[in-house]
């Protein structure tokens, strides 16, 4: 299972650093950049519509928050586990592609929900990480 986030240090710099789980709540704290949103949404490949509902906003919030210099803590950090997810998952498919597909597909091990559909909160997210940890090391369900 992932034990770091993987974020944007510093604006300028577009070198994915490694992030412990004490640097991922100073780095929420801090809070991100409104441009993180957009980027993440991107990584995971889903709509803004797709990314509001992640982050429990209406699209309205979601497109101004994309606008603004930084985001709150809540926003910060459940963007931060987002990334560290689209990271983990991209290892672990061993391409961003793939795990954005299979975020889409319907799991019996989750009642026949998708994946993506669990990332609006942090045991969602948790979940979806420690299914990747099986999936890794060959533990099927």
């Amino acid at each position: 299972m992932a034990t770091q986030a993987f974020a944007y240090i510093g604006e300028q710099n577009h070198f994915p650093q490694p992030l412990t789980a004490l640097q991922l709540i100073d780095r929420s704290r801090q809070g991100l950049m409104g441009t993180e949103a957009g980027r993440i949404a991107g990584l995971l490949g889903v709509t803004d519509k797709e990314m509001a509902r992640l982050l429990n906003q209406s699209v309205a919030t979601f497109h101004r928050q994309a606008k603004v210099g930084r985001l709150d803590a809540s926003t910060s950090e459940k963007l931060l586990l987002l990334s560290r997810l689209a990271d983990y998952g991209a290892t672990v498919f061993q391409d961003q592609g793939k795990f954005n597909r299979w975020l889409r597909r319907p799991l019996r091990l989750l009642g026949d929900r998708f994946p993506l559909d669990l990332l609006d909160s942090p045991t969602g997210v948790q979940l979806i990480e420690d299914i990747l940890g099986r999936i890794e090391y060959g533990v099927f369900s």
